[in-house]
């Protein structure tokens, strides 16, 4: 077996594009492909280490909390906690989907990384191109609409939340940026116009966790390349400058940062109602609130989202308007909100068992999706949406098992 065949190929480029694909079509799609791997895996006979079973099991322990927790939460909350299991099973399919798959087919799912590139910029393309035939022919180009306008439209286009689209197109530039495709004169050149464009489209969104994430990796990177950077600094400086320039002409961009001056007591004042940052305050105030009375044992995950709406509606009441519920926005306080201590310590044992596989590995783009991961984690609950929970446990088991399996054959001097 020297080459994936081309059914190989198709299955992992399934893979890639199932995260751009209506919900119901993302799971037969992914449901699918894994099955097909996992049948060829075991046609061809490949041998899986028993110790990569135990290790399926620690990076998914954080799913492990939650069945632990079905029999001892009550009767009344349960039926919200089986769905919870429910929502976040791909943390623990994924893992032993890849361990049972087999290094061969992990390979070639990694060849197809690509793919994920081409569907993300296929999708926001698409969204931007709905919004300005809603712009010009439902609004007549008369005036510009406001970034929560966009974004909803964009949002019920792609059928993707902005947030989660922001990581992708995070993910997407690293994939281009860390590919050795395309390393031609005429192809380096489709590659920086690439890059340019994926950039627009995330300055577009403009979600502050993906673009902190990027910023981190593009230092890292520039640092790593210092030489590169040096021989390409005029096309670089251009590029830049292009990048400056589309954010003076992007009425969004403005926007969004004329809400975080307002919260900083620059230019005009805004309040919770209209400002995204303020409403971020809000949350922030009281996770915290909840969490000072609970840090040691938690609520239970069936019961986070009830005692939170419970405070945002006594919130509302006291302040006679209606702030709506949120839940978290923040990974950390709800597993902490939810197991208590043990959830948090759980949550952060798993992380960086995935950042020193990253870093034994010497897997830069690994490591630049856990970065990733990590930063958002502080901004959204990725794991209890679809969207969030899929590319979670699909890409970092893909990455984990990757990197062990070349990390134990160097071990092994092979």
């Amino acid at each position: 077996m020297n080459l994936p065949n081309a059914t190989d190929r198709f299955a992992a480029r399934l893979l890639m594009v199932s995260f751009f694909l209506p919900a119901k079509w993302q799971e037969v799609s992914v449901m699918a492909a894994s099955v097909y791997f996992i049948g060829r895996s075991l046609y061809t006979k490949q041998l899986i280490p028993k110790r990569d079973y135990g290790l399926a099991l620690l990076i998914s322990s954080i799913y492990i909390l939650y069945l632990l927790s079905v029999p001892v939460t009550t009767h009344e909350y349960r039926a919200f906690l089986l769905i919870l299991c429910q929502r976040k099973v791909s943390l623990i399919l994924m893992p032993f989907v890849f361990v049972l798959m087999g290094p061969f087919f992990r390979k070639a799912i990694m060849g197809e990384l690509w793919y994920f590139v081409y569907a993300c910029f296929i999708s926001c393309a698409a969204g931007n191109a709905d919004y300005l035939y809603h712009y010009y022919f439902f609004h007549g180009g008369l005036h510009h609409l406001s970034h929560v306008d966009y974004r909803v439209i964009f949002e019920r286009f792609t059928g993707i939340h902005p947030t989660y689209m922001g990581m992708f197109l995070c993910f997407s530039i690293c994939i281009v940026l860390h590919s050795s495709a395309y390393n031609y004169t005429a192809g380096r050149r489709l590659k920086y116009a690439l890059l340019y464009v994926l950039l627009i489209f995330m300055l577009t969104l403009l979600v502050k966790s993906a673009l902190i994430a990027l910023a981190i990796i593009l230092i890292h990177y520039a640092y790593l390349h210092r030489d590169l950077v040096k021989q390409h600094k005029l096309l670089l400086t251009c590029m830049f400058a292009g990048v400056a320039a589309a954010c003076f002409f992007i009425p969004f961009t403005g926007q969004r940062i004329m809400e975080v001056l307002a919260y900083m007591g620059v230019g005009r004042p805004g309040d919770a109602t209209d400002n995204s940052v303020y409403v971020r305050k809000l949350i922030l105030d009281t996770d915290t609130g909840l969490l000072k009375h609970n840090w040691l044992t938690g609520v239970g995950p069936g019961r986070v989202l009830q005692l939170l709406h419970e405070r945002y509606f006594f919130y509302s009441v006291y302040h006679q308007y209606n702030f709506g519920y949120y839940d978290p926005h923040n990974e950390y306080f709800y597993e902490w909100l939810s197991f208590g201590v043990i959830g948090i310590a759980v949550l952060l044992a798993v992380l960086a068992t995935h950042f020193r596989r990253a870093i034994m590995a010497k897997d830069r783009l690994y490591l630049y999706l856990l970065i990733i991961l990590f930063i958002t984690f502080f901004t959204e609950t990725v794991l209890s949406r679809q969207e969030g929970v899929l590319f979670y446990g699909l890409f970092t088991s893909l990455f984990f098992f990757n990197a062990n399996h070349y990390q134990t054959r160097d071990a092994a001097g092979v």
